[in-house]
């Protein structure tokens, strides 16, 4: 898979097309590391200083000597300071959307959508970290293999879950309606060898005019899923031959198939399993040791008041894994774009996609180098550009 350099902006976009996506991703950038480093220091505060340890003790005390309700309180309060601190943040990337057209939603409904958000993330935070920590308390048979095994189990469960439980949270999902477009997307899930079970319409645009589609689920439960903005412009190719919104739409699924055909989404679910087993072993075995007992100011991984203390290793753990996972990442959707353009064959058609996906979705165009190594999960949309003119060339 030939990986040709990024090409310069201007070559694909005018300079105003330029100027308009870095002036809103730029100020986006900058509020987000925001919020992550506020996010971090809250987190260290809370696990690290007198004042913050004193906070979660005392919201902990409100259960007395039962122990499961302290390990509840205590998470739940570093959670609702997180979530207090952070939504601020949230919410002025909500209003900065919404200048620029791409909120469809008021602050109302946004709210409602954080207010959910959050709710899932207390449920998926909560209950395994108070289970970590009793499990630890009480040491049952077989401890620690048990619990790393129980936490890659839990990882497990929720990639074949989520597309059932969690996303209708925030979208409502309808069948694609049967007609060539619907026929065209499974018939390249077939030729893909790409076993689907339904394709669905996400109603996106209740929210955003942002555009997207992806594939959920494992096995019989795996569906495409597009958003009813890409499907927007759907439509047949038009006379003078250039690429039509079903051929877009067509690019971006075989994209999404491809990685599935490739087991990106099954290698990623293992992967994160098995991620979740060694950093519960990594975290009982430094909740072992003295020094970071002392400075977390508990008596072990057991002590009920240890929640602040696993979510800032979580945390920092994170960070620093954060380059590798972003680099795997890249090449994944890399291989997917080369494999959309070996199956369509149709390169105007992904550059067409990559202009649309950048100027709607308001794509940095000039990115930062220590940002993309940092965070970036895909390649900059040059990059992508390039690699799609590059199979041009070639074919």
């Amino acid at each position: 898979m030939p990986r040709p350099p990024a090409a310069d902006p201007l070559e694909a976009f005018t300079e105003d097309e330029v100027r308009a996506c870095v002036d809103y991703a730029k100020p986006r950038q900058r509020w987000g590391l925001a919020g992550y480093g506020t996010d971090l220091l809250v987190l260290a505060a809370l696990a690290l200083t007198g004042p913050g340890r004193a906070v979660v003790r005392g919201v902990a005390g409100l259960a007395g000597t039962w122990a499961p309700g302290r390990v509840v309180l205590a998470t739940l309060a570093v959670l609702a300071v997180r979530a207090g601190v952070g939504l601020p943040f949230s919410i002025r990337a909500f209003r900065q959307d919404a200048r620029a057209g791409l909120a469809t939603q008021g602050l109302g409904g946004f709210l409602r959508d954080w207010a959910k958000g959050r709710a899932v993330g207390l449920v998926l935070t909560v209950l395994p970290l108070a289970a970590l920590v009793l499990g630890a308390r009480w040491q049952p048979p077989g401890w620690p293999l048990v619990a790393a095994a129980v936490a890659a189990l839990l990882v497990l469960a929720l990639a074949v879950a989520g597309p059932v439980l969690i996303e209708p949270l925030f979208n409502r999902f309808s069948p694609l309606d049967p007609g060539p477009l619907r026929a065209r997307l499974l018939e390249l899930a077939a030729t893909m060898r790409v076993p689907v079970g339904d394709v669905l319409v996400a109603d996106a645009s209740r929210r955003t005019t942002r555009v997207n589609a992806y594939v959920s689920g494992l096995g019989r439960t795996r569906r495409v899923v597009v958003y009813d903005t890409l499907l927007a412009a759907a439509g047949p190719r038009p006379p003078d031959g250039s690429s039509s919104g079903s051929d877009e739409v067509t690019l971006v699924v075989a994209h999404e198939l491809a990685h599935v055909r490739h087991r990106d989404v099954l290698w990623g679910t293992v992967g994160a399993a098995a991620l979740a087993a060694v950093s519960v072993l990594a975290a009982i075995a430094l909740f072992d040791l003295a020094p970071v007992q002392r400075a977390l100011g508990v008596t072990g991984l057991g002590d009920p008041l240890a929640a602040p203390g696993l979510l800032l290793l979580a945390a920092v753990g994170g960070l620093a894994a954060a380059p590798v996972a972003s680099a795997i990442s890249r090449w994944a959707e890399a291989r997917a774009d080369w494999v959309a353009l070996e199956v369509t064959r149709d390169p105007a058609t992904a550059v067409a996609v990559e202009r649309r996906l950048a100027l709607e979705n308001r794509a940095d165009l000039r990115p930062n180098r220590l940002l993309m190594v940092m965070f970036a999960s895909h390649p900059t949309t040059m990059a992508r550009i390039a690699q799609a003119w590059h199979w041009a060339e070639r074919h």
